[in-house]
């Protein structure tokens, strides 16, 4: 089993051995932030080479770095965000045989949905449902109390089913 105190030391092996579960989670995170499949591979590998230089300034008591990695992921994306003055439209695909109009036209809406919620708010719902994570660890990653994250989260949740149903929740 190898420690946090050894890849502290600047053991690379340790560190690669810490950081490499974490990839998978670090680029969808990055992938549902940047919504290109290049960018957040180069923010993932960027984030992992800020890792590597911060990681002996990690605090000796830290017992996971999963909410420290992907706070440095979610802060390379919202630097890549900032820098980006352009955006590039992908060319549709053609469609196939088991095209899905319906379905398309509701992954939209929640995609649009979801990035006209605000930057926390964004954060908040991919760290829980997209990468699962326990609210400790994303309350860790936030730096705010996980009372706070229960919160938050469901007041987001709340932004979200209003913006995706405004008609049902007008009627409430």
């Amino acid at each position: 089993m190898v420690s946090i105190a050894e890849a502290r030391a600047g053991d690379q092996v340790a560190f690669e051995t810490l950081i490499r579960p974490l990839i998978h989670p670090a680029y969808r995170l990055a992938y549902a932030m940047l919504r290109r499949r290049e960018a957040a591979e180069d923010a993932v590998q960027e984030s992992v080479l800020k890792a590597w230089r911060g990681i002996g300034r990690l605090h000796p008591e830290t017992e996971s770095i999963r909410p420290w990695f992907l706070t440095i992921v979610a802060n390379e994306c919202r630097s890549v965000r900032r820098a980006r003055w352009w955006n590039v439209l992908p060319l549709t695909q053609g469609r196939s045989a088991g095209f899905n109009e319906q379905r398309l036209a509701e992954k939209t809406d929640l995609r649009q949905s979801i990035d006209r919620l605000s930057h926390h708010d964004r954060l908040l719902l991919y760290l829980y449902y997209w990468l699962d994570l326990p609210l400790d660890e994303i309350a860790q990653a936030m730096g705010i109390t996980t009372q706070a994250t229960k919160g938050r989260l469901y007041r987001a949740v709340g932004r979200l089913r209003q913006r995706l149903m405004p008609e049902e929740m007008d009627n409430k």
